[in-house]
């Protein structure tokens, strides 16, 4: 039992190790593994898509559709807030100005979304054409954008969270501003003792 339980404590190595070196040392092999049958998985598919590059076509057209609609008005609504946390005062975050700005904006999106979807569409007309370096160019690009964007929101909010304020109650230090009446609590054991 003894003998275990030193066992057990030689092997322990303590807490377990973060970063890129021992991250290596788990994942390369699995990697260096995976390779083959993933090129595999991908040529088959390549030559299925390019066999059916009709079908794909439409498909591939209607997701850019959907999908830039959605990350158009993720985009446009987080610069809306950002300009609103910025420029309060600004006539295109005024209350009355809402409903134009909510109809131009839809149709900007509408519009970049029907244009990314249409150059997809084209992009694809002929197998013969492909692989493209316009297109190849055009999709990095487009998985890009969502993450600087998400990058640069994200950053923004926490460069706001981090702004302190002055009438924010930190712990350990006094409330700031006037005192606040408490309201009168249930009469206590000792104040029915002192009643005559």
């Amino acid at each position: 039992m003894v003998l275990r339980r030193a066992a057990s404590r030689t092997l322990d190595t303590g807490p377990p190790r973060h970063g890129v070196g021992p991250w290596l040392k788990r994942w390369t092999i699995p990697i260096i593994g995976a390779v083959t049958p993933v090129g595999l998985i991908v040529v088959n598919i390549s030559i299925f898509i390019a066999k059916h590059l009709t079908e794909f076509r439409w498909t591939i057209a209607i997701l850019a559709f959907v999908s830039g609609v959605m990350l158009n008005s993720w985009a446009g609504l987080n610069i809306y807030r950002v300009l609103q946390r910025r420029r309060p005062d600004h006539a295109l975050v005024k209350e009355h100005n809402q409903e134009v700005v909510l109809v131009g904006g839809m149709a900007v999106i509408i519009a970049a979304a029907f244009l990314t979807a249409l150059f997809c569409y084209l992009g694809l007309s002929s197998e013969k054409d492909l692989p493209s370096g316009l297109t190849f160019v055009t999709g990095i690009v487009a998985i890009a954008v969502p993450i600087l964007l998400q990058f640069l929101f994200r950053r923004t909010v926490r460069t706001r969270r981090a702004r302190p304020t002055s009438s924010a109650y930190s712990p350990g230090m006094p409330p700031t501003g006037p005192p606040v009446a408490q309201p009168p609590g249930p009469p206590s054991v000792g104040d029915a003792v002192r009643r005559p």
